[in-house]
């Protein structure tokens, strides 16, 4: 680069000596302090611009390596949600089974225990009932003899003296008893 610029300002005095006069050391210069510009230019540029659009590039980069990790992962993390939520499904599936398993068998031993408290009931019933008869028959029965007693009282008083009467007590009692 130096080079170039030392060539240029050689060469150019000799360049505009050959047009001669005021106009062209005004044109020197010109061309001196354009040629000191871009010089100046080139240098800023490859100093602070070429460095900067290295970073700028390598950060772009960096950032495109990021995002597509970032992506991997995300798609990583998308597999095991999804694989999870089937798994969560599976499961949700199996204890719903097991729930309506567990709901058929409990409602099978209430049925069960519901029969077996209904045939309680109905023997408990049949011997109440019996019982009720037995009380009924033995109170009728009593009835009977009490009413046969009084019926036979009475016949007898009519018919039958009060010694007589006595002994065919004694024997009925003796018969009852």
């Amino acid at each position: 680069m130096k080079k170039v610029l030392t060539a240029v300002l050689m060469i150019a005095p000799f360049v505009f000596a050959s047009e001669g006069g005021e106009h062209s050391s005004e044109l020197f210069w010109k061309t001196v302090n354009t040629l000191i510009l871009l010089v100046a230019l080139i240098w800023i540029i490859k100093k602070w611009g070429v460095p900067f659009f290295e970073g700028r590039r390598n950060s772009i980069k960096e950032m495109v390596e990021e995002a597509q990790k970032a992506q991997q992962e995300s798609q990583k993390a998308l597999q095991e949600a999804q694989a999870k939520l089937e798994d969560a499904n599976n499961k949700f599936k199996e204890s719903l089974k097991i729930a309506e398993e567990t709901a058929k068998k409990e409602r099978e031993v209430a049925l069960k225990e519901a029969r077996e408290m209904a045939e309680r009931i109905k023997e408990q019933a049949k011997e109440t009932v019996e019982v009720e008869i037995r009380r009924g028959e033995n109170e009728l029965r009593r009835y009977a003899v009490k009413k046969a007693l009084e019926i036979s009282e009475k016949m007898i008083k009519e018919k039958v003296d009060p010694e007589v009467e006595k002994e065919l007590i004694k024997k009925t009692l003796k018969a009852l008893s």
